[in-house]
């Protein structure tokens, strides 16, 4: 019962218009205009000086049609890694 009212409800949102932006005050609220393309442009142009690498190499994979790629340094894990935090939560 549960899955079928949330199909219902899916269904009224897709079946329903877009969203009416007439109800926004200001025109700079207005949603971004243009393709994916550009905008994606827009955004790498508004943080380009950030020094935020992680959107920049993001960004820059979203325009190029590829999966970005990260240098993350490697991460412990597994159940050793876990009482090594825990341990080091106690002192």
């Amino acid at each position: 019962m549960l899955w079928d009212n949330l199909a219902k409800q899916l269904e009224s949102v897709r079946a329903g218009g877009g969203f009416d932006y007439s109800a926004w005050a200001s025109p700079a609220a207005a949603p971004l205009q243009g393709s994916r393309d550009e905008r994606l442009k827009m955004a790498l142009n508004a943080i380009q000086d950030s020094g935020n690498t992680q959107m920049i190499e993001s960004l820059n994979a979203a325009l190029e049609g590829r999966e970005a790629s990260f240098d993350l340094p490697p991460i412990e894990s597994g159940p050793q890694a876990f009482l090594k935090t825990l341990n080091q939560k106690a002192f």
